[in-house]
């Protein structure tokens, strides 16, 4: 896992060089982390962009970008020794697949996002105690740690009931937690995890409200239950995703490795998403491509055949900025993107309108988004 940490932020890190968003700060963490690997950046992002431009431009998608992070996670299988050069290779190759859309190359022609730079929202966490106290996470915070200093006793958990305590993601961030039991949730930007200090000795039960992804410890002797307000899921060791936001008229359940069972009464396979009508409390099961959301949950911005006021709604959340469509047609227009996380959404607009398919007109705080063949 620390690898493969190494390779995600040697991508983004390499993404805000490339461009020319990048921190003194960031600059320097860069550079160790290039040193340490033994390579040059500037030779490795040339040669592969040199290799790139001869693939011919229409066979380039942003999409590509799905390959090379699977490529980083089969690489890292090997030997330690390869793994210094290899992680910077393919970060690099990231940045060349970021500039990809339609023949674009946002690595050769920078673009000119004058007046519509929209940052992500300031990060913050907050856990929430039992007695209501709250404090905010800092990235380097140990949820666990917390929990430990305000629990009683191990020697009293036999014969007192746990305490709740709720972890909120208000914007701009994901935040992994890790559970008594090893369990760990990536909690995506709007969501709310609920679950006790310590769980008993046959059941393990959390409440969600929004997203997570999660990573369930297995023990057959002890079920693991998601509860949102609508649905109930119950596994035993998996990881799975949920989408339970409450302003959303339906709660999403996708199976990405193991089993799990919704209400008690329907079973999902790999693979497949469970769709529940919170309006005539129907399920629906549909085929899916899971390995998205395991992506998601390792740091990329992954929408796999989504509507665009699906994938703004999620962007807004992380940038905090209003949105409207100039024609109503376009919300259901649906793409594919598959990009690391940015910290700058005016970059992902110009990479979105190399598609040619829209435009975003921004003021201020409000983007309108427009046909882009008008």
């Amino acid at each position: 896992m620390k690898e493969y940490y190494k390779s995600t932020r040697l991508a983004r890190l390499l993404t805000k060089f490339v461009m020319q968003d990048i921190s003194e700060g960031e600059k320097k963490e860069l550079v160790s982390l290039a040193r340490k690997a033994g390579v040059n950046i500037q030779k490795i992002i040339q040669d592969v962009a040199e290799k790139e431009m001869t693939l011919g431009n229409d066979d380039a998608e942003i999409e590509t970008g799905k390959k090379v992070w699977l490529s980083i996670e089969n690489e890292l299988k090997r030997p330690k020794r390869h793994v210094g050069r290899l992680l910077l290779r393919y970060a690099a190759i990231i940045i060349v697949c970021l500039g990809l859309s339609g023949g674009f190359y946002l690595y050769m022609n920078q673009v000119d996002d004058t007046g519509r730079e929209i940052v992500l929202l300031e990060n913050e966490t907050v856990l929430e105690f039992p007695s209501g106290h709250s404090v905010v996470l800092t990235d380097k915070t140990n949820v666990l740690d917390i929990i430990r200093q305000n629990t009683v006793p191990l020697e009293k958990k036999s014969t007192s009931a746990p305490e709740l305590y709720k972890v909120r993601v208000l914007c701009g961030a994901t935040r992994t937690i890790i559970l008594e039991d090893s369990t760990t949730v990536v909690l995506y930007p709007g969501s709310e995890l609920q679950f006790p200090e310590f769980f008993s000795l046959d059941e393990r039960s959390v409440m969600l409200l929004g997203e997570g992804y999660f990573n369930v410890k297995r023990d057959s002797t002890r079920p693991f239950t998601v509860n949102t307000e609508q649905i109930s899921i119950e596994v035993l060791g998996t990881s799975f995703n949920v989408r339970a936001y409450k302003e959303e008229q339906t709660i999403e359940t996708v199976l990405v490795t193991g089993k799990v069972m919704l209400n008690g009464t329907t079973v999902l396979q790999p693979n497949q998403m469970a769709i529940f009508d919170c309006g005539n409390r129907q399920i629906k099961v549909e085929e899916v491509n899971a390995d998205v959301y395991r992506e998601r949950s390792r740091g990329m911005f992954v929408f796999d055949n989504r509507t665009l006021d699906e994938i703004m709604h999620e962007f807004s959340q992380w940038f905090g900025f209003e949105y409207s469509f100039e024609d109503s047609a376009l919300k259901n227009k649906k793409f594919r993107l598959r990009l690391p996380h940015m910290d700058r959404f005016d970059q992902l607009m110009s990479l979105m309108e190399k598609t040619g398919e829209i435009r975003f007109l921004v003021s201020g705080n409000h983007i309108k988004i427009k046909n882009g063949k008008e």
